[in-house]
Order: structure tokens, then C-alpha cells, then sequence
């Protein structure tokens, strides 16, 4: 089901947010669209939940996440404001999705499994994707080049695991099980 599709089945789950580079107009609309998803999870099963918690302190290339014994969401908002609405229509029912099946079915369920596919689906009206196709280059920031064995080929690896390999931890290329090397951060002039 694509965006347009789910926007017309969806209208209400679409508050508008005039720019959603601004992270107070960006909470407000989550905060909106949040309510509207959990009114059809309440309405189908017959039942109020407490509203979740919200962070919106999520970073690099994950979209959202769900703490299920916490309640809470957390969401990436620089992803948000460059995809709002697959992000609204998607992302955002998927992580409440998560919170509801837990709360429904309990802790012995697979993350993507068929509880959690059925309030997808069945419950809030989303086809049950697991992963965004969302371009993360601007958000992933992986500014350490390293190469391998592979002719031609640059990792770009984040500051965490270019620190970790400054302590000693190993990183090999899934394709020629080589070594990467640190070869420079990106912007500066690598032959």
C-alpha cells in the first residue's frame, strides 16, 4: 500500500505541521498523530491504554523504537522531518504497534511476529513492514573511511566504531574477511 493510498484511509493520522524541521511543531504533530492511532487500537479492542511516553532523542539510521515495559517511544526526528508522511503513516503505528502487542499478548512474542503483524494490519489498517527504505546518509554520519582486502571498496564507519577500533576491537569486510584499515575522515583528501 503506498503513501497516497494510506492517506486517504488515514486522513486524520496526518496533522499538519507547517515545518517539520521544528521540533516543537514536530512533537506536537507525533503527539497528534499518536492519538489518532491509539483511538483505533482502543476502539477495536474495546479498551483505554495510557499514552506513551515520547522521546524524541533517536539518532542515525533507526526511525523508531519502542521500550514495551516502559511504555515509550523514542522516534528520530531529523528521519521524521524528511519523510513526514510515510513517517506518520508508517513509523509511527509501527512502533505503537509494538507497545500494544506486548501490552495484548505478552513478552513471549516475536518482535515482528504475527501478534504484532495482526495489530498492523488488522487493528490499525498498515501492511506490516518491518524496515523503512528512508535515505539515512544524513543522519547515519559515517565519516571514518576504512578500506579492506575488496578492490576499490570504502566502509564508512560511525564515530562509535571508529573508537572502538582505536581500542582494540576488530572489524573484518562481510566480503573478503579482511581487516579494515583506517584510511581517513571523509572530506579530507584520500588518494
Amino acid at each position: 500500500m503506498n503513501t497516497e493510498t494510506l492517506l486517504k484511509k488515514h486522513p486524520d493520522a496526518m496533522p499538519v505541521c507547517p515545518d517539520p524541521n521544528d521540533k516543537v511543531q514536530s512533537e506536537v504533530a507525533l503527539r497528534f498523530g499518536l492519538i489518532y492511532w491509539m483511538k483505533r487500537v482502543e476502539d477495536f479492542f474495546g479498551k483505554t491504554y495510557p499514552v506513551p511516553e515520547l522521546d524524541l532523542s533517536l539518532r542515525g539510521k533507526c526511525a523508531g523504537q519502542a521500550y514495551l515495559q516502559k511504555w515509550k517511544l523514542r522516534f528520530n526526528l531529523t528521519l521524521m522531518a524528511e519523510n513526514y508522511q510515510d513517517f506518520m503513516l508508517n513509523v509511527v503505528p509501527h512502533e505503537l504497534a509494538h507497545l500494544v502487542a506486548f501490552r495484548e499478548f505478552g513478552h513471549r512474542i516475536k518482535p515482528h511476529g504475527r501478534e504484532w503483524q495482526g495489530v498492523m494490519e488488522q487493528v490499525l489498517g498498515v501492511p506490516a513492514k518491518t524496515t523503512h527504505q528512508y535515505d539515512v546518509s544524513t543522519t547515519a554520519k559515517q565519516n571514518y573511511l576504512y578500506r579492506c582486502g575488496c578492490p576499490e571498496r570504502i566502509h564508512g564507519l560511525t564515530i562509535r566504531r571508529h573508537n572502538k577500533i582505536a581500542q582494540g576491537i576488530r572489524y573484518l569486510c562481510r566480503s573478503c574477511q579482511q581487516e579494515l584499515v583506517f584510511e581517513g575522515e571523509r572530506g579530507a583528501d584520500i588518494n
